[in-house]
């Protein structure tokens, strides 16, 4: 095993190397990293950028198989389109990650995860992915990193439909249009998806009926520049979607009437106002997602969040820049006919320094006033440094998260007296720093090394207490050959969790027509007890080769191989952990441009069949095919 490893790893690495001609780029300019429009070159974090270019060659359409590309990130998903699914920065599960959509928070405000099955990509300008503490900037939920997608509007005028059919029963239709109409830039999208889907329940178990996904989802964004200086900026974005799931306790089995409703809204208006040698904004936003569960019972649960933002940024010379903020939110969770909030005030200020694209730093503080756990103080140092074509970047933070809703308040019959929340809890601390070697020995020949480490103290998890013998909870929790003893409950724990390992990334153009990227990661995820943490691969490899063969054709590759992932079998007490089977999947895409407006795609998901889980006792999706045309009009 460890030799396929170095062979694969190899392969990448010569691949990268074996091109040597060189090719122009544009520096890509980041706005999530500093709250300050900055060059991704002078940029001390580590932060990736997805363009919708990068999106359209690969024919991804979902976001977390976006992110699944970029280094430091792994996910899981418990079945076909729409399933549980989550997203692993740097070992950090997904509520510890800020998700915004065109600045609109779209993290559960129960939970604090991501809706991240329910996110597709169509319409997008670009996502910038910051990983690593971003709590000076996106405060409580941005331990593990930030992720912010953009919708695409204004510019030239650009109109879209899209048609795609394929395996599994598969059809989607989208249309997106932007451009501009006097002073208002305009962008906006909508999708509708059907599948007939997969079995939630891996196949492998004798498994075989199929679970259905279905969802219609919409974005806008207009700005309308009243002047040279003011501009008003109106987004807006919607989701209702329907999954059938699987039941069962442990290992999950065929269940024809299990299914969940999802739907989400949110929007954001902001007016922003640009003097010489400053900016301001404020804005005003709110989302709220609704999500109900039918398995026997029906679960509904409700998130809303009410946000309200100052931003300033002051150009004080050429080298440096300011950045001042306040916000403040109101998050509430509502299930069972009982509402529970929590407000949030803070403060921060970022100072940046930038010497002609050799010598960058920013250094920001933040203050949190939380109404339940009072004030808490976090900051941030990045640095990077150029010499030449070698550089070293670097940076430390600190952040704290506070309880979510549900964790303080959350009622399941699964939990004594019905209560799985626990309103003892404290907010969790982190200290996260990494350290890279940069390499750019030419233009376009780009190789990174970083090193990472991410530690939470008080670190909350989802355990167990013995309740009262006649807790209804011990009657939920046992079954025909199983007689529970305990029931959940949420607690805080002695000890730190810790995340730490290495990335190692590389990019190369070989021209206009041939692009190559690769990332390998190296993780070591330990829970607070000090045991290995599931369902994180202790080693990824991602390599993706796109090439224009000419102007009407062009093909993209990518393969993408974990190994030395577990998970918890819960269906053995006591619960033991068990190793899933390492694998390899390649995606095979393909374009072709029949007329100066119409394109055909193709792509073969999981080219070669590999039977594997990402979740112990969930399916995955086999070899899939699927054709869709793109009109331009």
């Amino acid at each position: 095993m460890k030799k396929n490893k170095i062979l694969a790893l190899g392969a990448a690495l010569a691949v990268a190397f074996s091109i040597t001609a060189k090719a122009e780029e544009i520096d890509e300019i980041v706005v999530s990293a500093t709250g300050i429009p900055t060059p991704i070159s002078q940029i001390g974090a580590s932060v990736d950028v997805i363009t919708a270019d990068d999106l359209e060659r690969q024919q991804i359409t979902y976001l977390q198989d976006a992110l699944a590309t970029v280094a430091g990130i792994s996910t899981y998903q418990s079945g076909g389109p729409g399933s549980t699914s989550n997203v692993f920065m740097r070992g950090m599960t997904g509520k510890y990650s800020g998700v915004y959509v065109d600045g609109v928070q779209i993290n559960d405000p129960a939970s604090q995860q991501a809706a991240w099955a329910y996110l597709p990509t169509h319409g997008l300008e670009g996502v910038e992915v910051l990983r690593g503490s971003q709590g000076v900037l996106y405060g409580s939920e941005a331990i593990g990193g930030a992720i912010s997608l953009f919708t695409a509007y204004g510019g030239e005028t650009k109109n879209q439909a899209a048609l795609e059919v394929g395996s599994f029963g598969t059809q989607s239709a989208s249309l997106s249009s932007r451009g501009e109409a006097g002073k208002v830039g305009y962008g906006l999208f909508v999708e509708q998806t059907d599948t007939d889907g997969i079995s939630a329940a891996s196949e492998s178990n004798d498994n075989t009926e199929d679970d259905g996904y279905e969802s219609l989802s919409a974005r806008g964004r207009a700005v309308v520049n009243l002047s040279e200086q003011l501009s008003v900026d109106v987004a807006l974005r919607s989701v209702s979607s329907e999954v059938e799931t699987d039941a069962g306790f442990g290992t999950p089995i065929d269940n024809a009437t299990n299914y969940t409703d999802f739907d989400a809204v949110g929007g954001r208006l902001e007016v922003a106002y640009a003097a010489e040698n400053s900016h301001h904004a404020v804005s005003i936003g709110e989302s709220e997602d609704v999500s109900s569960a039918y398995s026997g019972s029906v679960l509904t649960t409700k998130g809303t969040r009410e946000a309200m933002s100052y931003r300033g940024i002051f150009e004080v010379s050429e080298q440096v820049g300011i950045f001042v903020g306040y916000e403040s939110e109101e998050e509430s969770y509502e299930t069972s006919g009982s509402v529970y909030s929590i407000e949030n005030e803070a403060v921060m200020t970022l100072l940046q320094y930038d010497d002609e694209n050799r010598l960058s730093v920013s250094f920001g503080m933040r203050q949190d006033d939380n109404e339940e756990f009072g004030r808490f103080d976090t900051s941030r140092l990045a640095v990077k440094r150029m010499f030449g074509s070698f550089g070293v970047r670097g940076s430390y933070g600190t952040g704290f998260r506070a309880p979510s809703l549900y964790e303080l308040y959350g009622l399941s019959e699964y939990c004594a007296e019905g209560l799985c929340g626990n309103t003892a809890l404290k907010p969790e601390e982190s200290r996260s720093r990494d350290i890279a070697l940069v390499f750019e020995p030419f233009e376009k020949l780009y190789f990174e090394l970083a090193e990472f480490d991410i530690t939470v103290s008080d670190f909350i998890k989802y355990g167990s207490i013995v309740p009262g013998a006649s807790d209804p909870c011990l009657a939920a929790n046992s079954n025909a050959f199983f007689t529970a003893t305990t029931c959940g409950k949420y607690e805080q724990t002695e000890g730190e969790s810790r995340s730490s390992g290495y990335e190692l990334r590389g990019t190369y153009q070989h021209n206009e027509a041939t692009k190559v990227m690769f990332n390998f990661t190296k993780l070591d995820a330990e829970k607070e007890n000090g045991l290995r943490d599931i369902r994180r691969p202790e080693e990824t490899l991602n390599v993706s080769l796109n090439h224009k063969v000419n102007e009407t054709l062009q093909l993209a590759l990518s393969l993408r191989s974990v190994w030395n992932v577990t998970d918890t079998d819960f269906a053995q007490f006591p619960n033991v952990d068990v190793q899933l089977s390492d694998y390899d999947v390649v995606n095979i895409r393909a374009s072709y441009l029949i007329s100066e407006d119409t394109k055909l795609n193709a792509r073969l998901e999981n080219a070669f069949d590999e039977d594997y889980e990402t979740v112990l006792g969930y399916g995955t999706p086999g070899r899939a095919f699927y054709v869709g045309l793109t009109n331009r009009f």
